[in-house]
């Protein structure tokens, strides 16, 4: 493609060689295009000069496309449609998209999100793909070049202004353990009580290497007392052993409700302020995604399936 070539072509001489085309007739092609009829001509005389070639001839009946003329006519009305369909917004129908979406959730977010979200996908829009990562170091890095389309996570201090947050739901941080631990037969749990228990601690791979949990470090002072028995960026491991011994695992509320059900794990609520401190899920995205229909038909989802989750632990702590 010769893109000089290109810039110094009046595109809207093309629109005029295909109305010509259509009309055979310089009045009335001049007519259509709402400009006079020695424009019209000049337009004509600058036609002839791009394309080397007569175009067309002068008859009793109009004027007659030359075989040159008649040859570029197919492929120029097959251009122009291109361009005008180019040229117009076709916002794509989220249902009928064939792709992929990337999106950035450590074990704790992506568990009360993704098996909903999926099951969303399968039924609205079975065309998408969905792709989880845990890279939080990179997750702008990744959204800013388009390799990550959302992140959902704990609120962060650090976001640029080239990102939009919206707030997905508030839950609470809580130690997670087996249904039998020890600590459960205590009716309010001491951090003393607690840090006689070894920890198992959730770290996640990353770009950077390994990652502690960002809700882990709210309550440091007291996690460093005890003794770590198991690292692990494998969720279920993590549950696996918790299940198995008398480690805990600190997490967020909201994670709790799923590994609940399983039966083998419950947990307790912080002891003190730091058990009604709260942990506020949002989600990040880059403005360059903001009007996608694609993007925010599955931001739409993730909101929803949150919401429902917010109104299910309101509706609890209310009971």
């Amino acid at each position: 493609m010769d893109v000089r070539r290109l810039a110094r072509t009046d595109l809207n001489l093309l629109v005029a060689f295909q109305v010509l085309l259509e009309e055979q007739h310089v009045s009335n092609a001049a007519e259509r295009l709402f400009i006079t009829q020695s424009a019209m001509s000049k337009t004509l005389s600058r036609l002839r000069e791009l394309f080397d070639d007569p175009l067309f001839t002068r008859s009793a009946h109009g004027m007659v496309p030359t075989p040159r003329a008649i040859e570029l006519h197919g492929e120029l009305e097959h251009l122009l449609q291109q361009m005008d369909y180019l040229m117009s917004y076709h916002e794509a129908d989220p249902t009928q998209f064939q792709g992929k979406i990337s999106i950035t959730a450590t074990d704790h977010f992506a568990l009360p999100l993704m098996p909903s979200l999926m099951g969303r996908i399968s039924e609205e829009a079975p065309g998408i793909s969905v792709r989880v990562s845990q890279d939080i170091d990179s997750q702008f890095r990744d959204m800013t070049e388009g390799r990550v389309d959302v992140a959902v996570g704990g609120q962060r201090s650090d976001i640029e202004e080239d990102f939009i947050v919206e707030t997905l739901c508030v839950t609470y941080p809580v130690f997670l353990m087996r249904h039998d631990h020890p600590l459960k037969e205590l009716e309010k749990p001491s951090w003393r009580d607690i840090m006689q228990y070894p920890e198992v601690s959730l770290k996640v791979l990353s770009s950077q290497g390994s990652r502690g949990s960002i809700l882990r470090s709210r309550v440091y002072r007291y996690m460093k007392l005890s003794t770590t028995v198991l690292e692990t960026p494998d969720y279920l491991t993590a549950l696996e052993t918790l299940s198995r011994t008398d480690a805990i695992m600190f997490a967020p509320r909201l994670s709790q409700d799923f590994v609940k059900a399983t039966g083998a794990i419950s947990s307790i609520a912080l002891p003190g302020r730091e058990g009604r401190d709260p942990v506020e899920v949002v989600m990040i995205f880059h403005k360059r995604t903001e009007n996608s229909s694609v993007h925010k038909w599955i931001r739409e989802q993730i909101k929803d399936i949150y919401a429902v989750q917010q109104q299910r632990f309101d509706q609890r702590q209310a009971n």
